[in-house]
């Protein structure tokens, strides 16, 4: 595994003061360059992947976070219990069971992520002995305090409970058949007639059951995403220097709103950092929106300022734009911007209630 680098998901990048990945990391193995981005030093990274839990600006070179959900998705479709555990916590010649996914270390899910597998009721365990943490290689104390930080918030807003358990699974193999030459033919004509006998029984569509699970779970995904209504790409605009703006919804912010399609009653605990707007100091110079990350703030083509705080991640880079001091970053729940459903654009917060 290799962590790489999303320097467009990067907030730092536009104007934003944010240093977590470099705090969090355990080897001291992040920098930034003139421009912002994070930097890995490859000699000193451990791979640990705590920058990918605390940073959407970071990702793993075999699974995005998102990739990530979406295997953990299909163990839970099979109707298996969802195991996650370290590689520290798996011993030379020991195989974990098919429902068993190692990370790096569990450091590298992200709260959103944990927020999103408990709002669908997906069954999750974490197999691990702490003592290992102590003295982990990779991710040192540090580890353990994150994710077991990161269940917590999950926990608090789903009001869902993670297992723990301190053994982890093993792979059992399937009993393999005796064969016998004597018996190769009767075999072959059994198995002929038991293929024959399911198709008329229908027994052999429950035997594709699995296939039938990947195609619901795709479909559950897409109807999902239709109902969050996201608007995302390109959108051309007069008003700004290159004709256009992006919008780009970050994948943590993703899953919470995925979460909260799933189930709506964690909206009052879900607490989020976000922008809002003095509209009688704003004179629409639009120069938070050549430094938002995200496109939360957007121009339209009339030149006017447009807002969506379902996009907002709360970097601070508009407020540090604003010439005016028109723009302050406010604390608010899902409940306080998404009043219609994970479908309507977020109301902005009147910066006048805040104060």
């Amino acid at each position: 595994m290799k962590v790489l680098t999303i320097p467009e998901h990067c907030t730092r990048t536009h104007g934003a003061h944010c240093t977590r990945c470099q705090l969090a990391c355990p080897a001291k193995a992040l920098s930034f360059d003139e421009a912002g981005a994070p930097v890995i030093d490859r000699d000193a990274c451990t791979k640990c992947g705590v920058c990918i839990g605390v940073c959407d600006a970071f990702s793993s070179s075999s699974a995005t976070a998102l990739r990530l959900y979406d295997h953990l998705r299909k163990v839970a479709m099979r109707g298996e219990i969802v195991y996650l555990t370290c590689e520290e916590n798996v011993f030379p010649g020991f195989e974990p069971a098919k429902n068993v996914t190692v990370l790096p270390c569990l450091a590298c899910v992200p709260p959103e992520l944990w927020t999103l597998l408990l709002s669908q009721n997906v069954p999750v365990c974490v197999a691990c002995d702490l003592k290992y943490c102590e003295d982990c290689s990779r991710a040192a104390k540090i580890g353990e305090l994150l994710f077991t930080k990161a269940i917590e918030i999950a926990e608090a807003q789903t009001g869902e409970s993670v297992h723990f358990d301190r053994e982890i699974p093993e792979y059992v193999p399937p009993v393999e058949a005796v064969v016998d030459d004597e018996f190769d033919r009767r075999a072959a004509f059994d198995s002929v007639k038991d293929d024959a006998f399911g198709i008329i029984s229908g027994r052999r569509r429950l035997k594709q059951s699995d296939t039938l699970k990947e195609a619901y779970r795709k479909k559950e995904r897409e109807r999902m995403r239709e109902a969050l209504n996201l608007s995302e790409g390109e959108y051309l605009s007069d008003a700004l220097e290159k004709g256009r703006a992006t919008r780009v919804m970050p994948p943590r912010r993703r899953m919470l709103l995925e979460a909260y399609a799933a189930k709506p009653d964690i909206a009052e605990n879900v607490e989020v950092a976000v922008s809002a707007t003095d509209h009688d100091a704003c004179v629409e110079c639009l120069d938070c929106v050549a430094k938002c990350a995200s496109g939360a703030r957007i121009a339209t083509k009339e030149g006017h300022l447009e807002y969506d705080a379902r996009y907002c991640v709360g970097c601070g880079a508009c407020e540090a734009a604003c010439p005016r001091n028109a723009i302050e970053l406010v604390e608010a729940t899902f409940a306080d911007l998404l009043p219609e459903g994970p479908g309507k654009p977020a109301i902005e917060p009147n910066l006048a209630d805040y104060e």
